[in-house]
């Protein structure tokens, strides 16, 4: 089953093509026969495209997005003392992961401040493109102070149709704490 997407490309779609592209430019073109082959060459390789030509065409779009829009935006800063500082010069928070999934709160504070929250959004439909990532908030005031983006791309018609196992293709990866800790700066260092 994994290799029927390759197998019906080979076995069915390939001599589908030559014969719609030799029948068309023998029975429809005039002139001579160097002619007649550059138009059949022509048609073989645009009927031969049509099952995954999305494909193509969304792949290079979701490259694009991964390139160009996807990744962190700081909106607004956290100054904090001296006190919230470790030696390497991050800042010493605790991640709530079980118990309150997503919360962060400052070392020493009772109740969290902060909450990661995560999204996904459709973002081009005819590519079967989604936008997702997650967004650092205060709890109380909803502020959001910063987001880390990512695209995940679903693949083209002929891979949703025939994959048993339809998973995204999604842009690298980034390490959440760091996009965390870009947030907060010392007010000791100004």
């Amino acid at each position: 089953m994994v290799l029927s997407g390759p197998l019906f490309l080979i076995i069915i779609w390939l001599p589908v093509s030559v014969w719609a592209a030799t029948t068309v430019s023998k029975r429809y073109t005039r002139g001579s026969l160097k002619r007649k082959f550059s138009i059949g060459v022509l048609l073989f390789v645009a009927i031969f495209l049509v099952p995954f030509a999305d494909g193509i065409a969304g792949r290079a779009y979701f490259n694009y997005l991964c390139a160009t829009k996807a990744g962190m935006k700081v909106y607004q800063t956290v100054e904090l003392p001296a006190e919230y500082w470790d030696e390497e010069g991050r800042p010493i928070l605790k991640m709530f992961r079980s118990d309150s999934p997503g919360t962060i709160n400052l070392v020493g504070v009772r109740d969290p401040i902060f909450q990661q929250v995560g999204f996904t959004e459709h973002y081009n439909n005819l590519f079967h493109i989604d936008r997702t990532g997650f967004r650092l908030r205060e709890i109380s005031s909803k502020n959001i102070f910063s987001e880390i983006t990512y695209y995940r791309y679903w693949g083209g018609w002929l891979t949703r149709s025939f994959s048993l196992n339809n998973s995204a293709v999604s842009c690298e990866m980034k390490n959440l704490d760091d996009w965390i800790f870009a947030v907060f700066r010392s007010s000791v260092l100004k």
